[in-house]
């Protein structure tokens, strides 16, 4: 196999070869791989990938062209085209989001992660080598597809390999990669050896290998640009010697010795990259030049083709391009843009006008703003990034360059891009900035400073949010909008925002009042109701609110803006069923518009609720998915630390919990996390209780509960009654009955009113404790709070035994240990057994469960999702991945449970 021509070899890739050989091997064993070439430019990723290719039989290779890179799934189409015939196999869903980004219809906005979905299953459908070389040229849209796609393969018998300059992990994070470097003293010398047909002074080879770092294209440009006397030692070589980052100049220099014919020709194929051969022959009649022009370039192998045109190397289509004068380069583009009269093509026209204007242009700017719009409707929100921002630099109307500066910024925090949607608002005027052009800027400030996660980004969330919803003004639908973001903002932030939540609810109640019956103006309203009048006026008013966004009605997509602020309406009223239905429905909603990050903060708030219920095996469930769907964006581990769950850690009472909650408290409070901090304080105060720490806890509840006036944490005020009451502050622990007593009839759930009962019986005289107490467990026993539950059961025996009822005691701390120990809530369990030990009872050990323990989490859900009927393709739609991965793991699901059909498999596994 040639290196990069005719007369070069891979010297010295033996490693790398075996490596791609092993890949390879595993795929016709079914076995996936994907694996990230990185390295310079020149030092042979691409004769890797060529050897590679030649190794498999219709392989799948495209390479990124950076002329297209602002057209959104253009290298995934190019990718796809062979297997495109088969996209009939596919989910409706995945078929209509490829469709619309391939531009093979029209249709609602192409869902990146529905592409990629149907990407994964197309490439499954059969054993293959699929080859991206020049990645960094991919566009944004194609590259994050793929990048996702190399996450989820497992068992299809595809390999996907990456050619990428750099050595920034970027979209590709956690794929493993394979770092290609410069070639060692002794290949550098064969390769030059066999480049070079005159004598070769040896010292001389050895210094350039060296100074070259062994770079294969650096070591064979030299070897035929250097004369034989320079070869011979007897003629001085060029100092620096053109290597790495001065290629572009070698290759200028090249170029800039070629006639003007040829580098007008040279230049066209460089700007008309990725163009159809019919247009550039056109542009090339238009500019008086010719394919036969190419010839000196030819000769100097570094282009081929004529057209379309293939370039050597990126870095030459850099020189040419780069080296060109400015107004050749316009006119290059104007040829180009009269060339491409195709509606197809209409983008690329777009933007070959953008590079012929040497001034603002309203006409060009206009047409590039309709393009950003065509490119958002196909789901290339980079490419309107790209777009809106070019049109804005063309814009010469300075109100009306904000705008599109701001529209631009706006959809590159759609597009996942919050750094660049910051930077591109850090360049508008703000004296262009009012109305609703401002109130765009701060939303979307808002929103990216908090997704970046800049230390004061939720904490000033809010008011942004707020003053945005002032520069709306008389557009009610958009004030209200910014305002339901700051109530947003402001749950999360909490008391470590820089706005007080009554001045949020105080702005939530006048713009309530401007829609009283619609969506957000119900949960305005709500909020507002509880913020400034607590639970009796708040309690009506959430609850109106929760049933909207429960309506049926209610779109996808404002269910998934909107479920965030439902669900927390329903942690304060202690309402379990309507918190589950709205998980379970945004759940169901982001599945079916293939909204993976709304997937991802579903999984977060369901393992939070689930761990609030003590549903453990559940929170479980829910924190390994949406860690599996966090690796499959290619989030850091950094990043990943935000999204533990302490509330669900405690339960387990792990060593060295309170050593890590610490830890967590001070990166919450420097990140204004005002909730996570609470809920992390709260987790804690739980851990103490079960762990008979009563004082602890006690104080740690004091700090997130305000006695005397019952508000977002009133929750908590069932675990500061037990918690005061045992640490011997009875006074503390009445009033806290008090407050509870005011919120749980306010929220009037099942739920409220089992953990007032509860709360009831322990501080009852012993004569009266005893009817609260089975009140309780009659009132939990009909909801969701399973930890509640076993609590009150606890409680209840722990009463008992005091009171020398010895076999009632028994029986219901045998029941609480048995539900602690089938979650695993490790210090509730010993504080049980500790309980049955002091009845002088024999306490079996637990007996771990053969069912689902023995399954991976991945497994888990393939065998959950199968035995409730589901077929493979619908599985593997549900969970983003193939078909043939998740047969793989039903076949293992199998193995390890020993059973051989799903109806078996119904038999004997249990959630």
């Amino acid at each position: 196999m040639r290196l990069f021509g005719r007369d070069d070899r891979l010297f010295g890739r033996e490693s790398e070869c075996a490596t791609l050989d092993s890949l390879i091997a595993g795929a016709r064993s079914r076995h996936s791989a994907a694996l990230v070439l990185r390295g310079e430019p020149g030092v042979g990723k691409t004769a890797l990938l060529r050897y590679a290719e030649s190794q498999v039989p219709e392989a799948l290779t495209i390479r990124g062209v950076e002329s297209e890179s602002g057209f959104p799934y253009a290298g995934l189409h190019r990718l796809l085209i062979p297997l495109l015939p088969e996209r009939d196999r596919l989910p409706p869903s995945q078929r209509a989001a490829l469709e619309v980004a391939c531009g093979l219809t029209e249709g609602p906005s192409a869902d990146l992660f529905l592409v990629s979905l149907a990407s994964l299953t197309l490439l499954a459908t059969a054993p293959r080598l699929c080859v991206v070389d020049d990645v960094q040229w991919l566009d944004n849209e194609s590259a994050r597809a793929l990048a996702f796609v190399a996450r989820r393969l497992h068992a299809e018998g595809v390999v996907l390999l990456f050619g990428l300059r750099g050595d920034d992990p970027g979209l590709f994070a956690g794929i493993p990669d394979l770092i290609v470097s410069g070639l060692t003293r002794d290949a550098s010398i064969a390769l030059l050896s066999d480049v070079v047909t005159d004598d070769i002074d040896l010292s001389l080879a050895e210094h350039i290998a060296e100074t070259t770092g062994g770079n294969p294209l650096a070591l064979t440009d030299l070897g035929r640009e250097l004369t034989a006397d320079q070869w011979r030692g007897a003629s001085p070589l060029p100092e620096p010697v053109p290597i790495g980052s001065r290629l572009e100049s070698h290759y200028s220099a090249r170029v800039r010795g070629y006639p003007p014919p040829t580098r007008t020709w040279l230049l066209l194929a460089a700007a008309g990259a990725g163009s159809r051969g019919e247009h550039l022959l056109a542009a090339a009649r238009l500019l008086g030049t010719r394919p036969e022009d190419a010839g000196p370039a030819e000769g100097d192998r570094l282009v081929t083709g004529s057209p379309p045109v293939d370039f050597r190397h990126p870095l030459v289509r850099s020189a040419v391009y780069g080296d060109a004068p400015p107004a050749q380069r316009r006119a290059v583009h104007a040829a180009l843009a009269a060339a491409t009269i195709d509606p197809a093509e209409a983008d690329r026209r777009a933007w070959h006008l953008a590079s012929a204007a040497a001034a603002p242009d309203e006409q060009v700017a206009a047409e590039l703003e309709r393009r950003a719009g065509r490119a958002g409707a196909r789901g290339g929100y980079a490419a309107r990034v790209t777009f809106l921002n070019r049109a804005a630099e063309l814009t010469p109307d300075p109100a009306i360059r904000a705008g599109r500066q701001v529209d631009a910024a706006a959809a590159a925090m759609t597009a996942g891009a919050p750094a660049r949607a910051l930077s591109l608002l850090d360049v508008v005027e703000e004296a262009q900035l009012a109305g609703p052009v401002l109130g765009s800027a701060l939303l979307t400030r808002a929103l990216a400073t908090v997704n970046t996660g800049a230390p004061t980004g939720l904490r000033d969330a809010a008011g942004l949010c707020l003053e945005a919803a002032a520069a709306f003004g008389a557009d009610h639908v958009q004030a209200r909008r910014a305002t339901v973001q700051a109530v947003d903002h402001a749950i999360g932030a909490e008391r470590l925002g820089s706005v007080e939540e009554t001045r949020v609810a105080a702005e939530a109640a006048r713009l309530a009042g401007t829609d009283p019956d619609g969506l957000d103006g119900l949960l305005l309203a709500g909020y507002s109701a509880f913020i400034l009048g607590g639970y009796r006026t708040g309690a009506p008013a959430m609850r109106r609110a929760v049933a909207a966004v429960l309506d049926p009605a209610v779109p996808d997509e404002t269910l998934l803006r909107r479920f965030v602020v439902a669900v927390n309406f329903s942690n304060l009223l202690w309402d379990d069923a309507s918190r589950l239905v709205l998980l379970d429905r945004a759940e169901s909603a982001a599945r079916r518009t293939g909204a993976l990050y709304a997937l991802d903060l579903v999984h977060f708030v369901s393992a939070m609720t689930d761990a609030a219920l003590g549903r453990l095996d559940q929170a479980d469930r829910h924190d390994a998915t949406g860690q599996r769907i966090r690796r499959s964006i290619g989030q850091t581990a950094d990043q990943e630390q935000v999204w533990r769950h302490p509330e669900l850690v405690a339960w387990r009472a792990p060593d060295g919990f309170r050593d890590s909650a610490a830890q967590a408290l001070q990166v919450f409070e420097m990140l204004h996390l005002g909730a996570m901090h609470s809920v992390t304080v709260l987790a804690t105060a739980i851990l103490e209780i079960a762990s008979r720490d009563y004082p602890a806890a006690h104080d740690l509840l004091l700090r997130i509960v305000d006695l005397g006036h019952p508000r977002r944490y009133a929750y908590a005020l069932p675990d500061l009654v037990e918690a005061a009451l045992r640490a011997g502050d009875r006074p503390a622990a009445a009033r806290a009955l008090d407050d509870l007593a005011v919120a749980a009839r306010s929220s009037a759930t099942p739920l409220a009113l089992g953990v007032l009962a509860r709360s009831d019986a322990l501080l009852a005289a012993p004569e009266r404790a005893e009817p609260f107490y089975r009140e309780a467990i009659d009132l939990l026993g009909a909801t969701a709070s399973f930890g509640d539950l076993a609590r009150a059961r606890l409680l209840y025996g722990e009463w008992l035994r005091r009171r020398r009822r010895r076999r009632d005691a028994r029986d219901q701390l045998t029941t609480a240990l048995e539900m602690f120990e089938a979650i695993q809530a490790g210090a509730f369990v010993e504080r049980a057994r500790s309980e049955l030990a002091a009845l002088g009872e024999s306490v079996r050990s637990p007996v771990p469960s053969q069912g689902e323990t023995a399954l991976t989490p991945q497994e888990a859900a393939v065998a959950r999702l199968a035995r409730a009927g589901a077929t493979n393709g619908e599985i593997a739609a549900h969970l983003f991945l193939s078909a043939s991965t998740v047969d793989y793991h039903l076949r293992k699901v199998f193995r390890k449970l020993g059973v051989a059909s799903r109806r078996q498999l119904r038999e004997v596994f249990q959630d």
